[in-house]
C-alpha cells in the first residue's frame, strides 16, 4: 500500500479525485492511494466499476471507518464544503486520522460558485468553520472566475479540480 492517499469525499470531492487521477504530473500523485468515500450508492457503484476502491458513508452517523487508512503516513482529503457529505465528513474524517495515527493530514475543500446557489453557499460557510483547528486549504471557486477569463458553466469545475490538483503538488504536506 501506497504511504500516501488521496481520499475523496462526496460528490466534490470524488470529481476532484477522478480528475487529478488522470491529469497529475507528479508521479507521487498518480502512484498514491486513493479512496473515494460517498453516501451517494450510486456514485459508489459505478466508482466501484470503474475500478476504484470505495467506502461508503451514512450520512446519519457521525463515525468515519478508518480502517482503510492503515499504515497511510500522508492523507490528503478532498471535499466540496457545499453539499451535505463533504461539509459533514471532510472534519469527521481527518480528526478520526489524527487520532488513529496518520501522521500527516491535510485537507483541500472548495466553496460553491456563485451559480450553485445561495443554499450550498451557507452551507459551506457553516462547514468552513467546524475546519478551523485542522490543516486546511481553502479554494474558493468563485475567486477562479476572476483568475480566469474563459471560465463557464461548462468548464468551471475543471478548473476548480485543477486547483486541487495543484494544491497537492505544491508540497502541501
Amino acid at each position: 500500500m501506497s504511504k500516501t492517499m488521496i481520499l475523496a469525499i462526496g460528490g466534490a470531492g470524488c470529481n476532484m479525485a477522478e480528475t487529478i487521477m488522470y491529469v497529475a504530473n507528479a508521479h507521487w500523485v498518480k502512484e498514491a492511494a486513493y479512496l473515494f468515500a460517498d453516501s451517494d450508492m450510486e456514485r459508489l457503484s459505478k466508482l466501484r466499476k470503474k475500478g476504484f476502491e470505495t467506502l461508503s458513508l451514512q450520512c446519519e452517523s457521525d463515525l468515519f471507518p478508518t480502517e482503510k487508512l492503515r499504515g497511510v503516513e500522508k492523507l490528503y482529503i478532498l471535499a466540496g464544503l457545499g453539499g451535505m457529505t463533504g461539509g459533514k465528513f471532510a472534519e469527521i474524517a481527518a480528526k478520526s486520522a489524527k487520532s488513529d495515527g496518520v501522521g500527516n493530514v491535510a485537507l483541500i475543500v472548495t466553496l460553491p460558485f456563485v451559480f450553485e446557489g445561495s443554499g450550498k453557499s451557507a452551507k459551506a460557510t457553516e462547514a468552513l468553520k467546524s475546519l478551523s483547528d485542522l490543516p486546511v486549504k481553502v479554494l474558493n471557486n468563485e475567486e477562479l472566475t476572476e483568475r480566469y477569463p474563459d471560465i463557464n458553466f461548462i468548464n468551471a469545475f475543471e478548473y476548480s479540480d485543477k486547483e486541487a490538483l495543484s494544491a497537492i503538488e505544491s508540497g502541501l504536506l
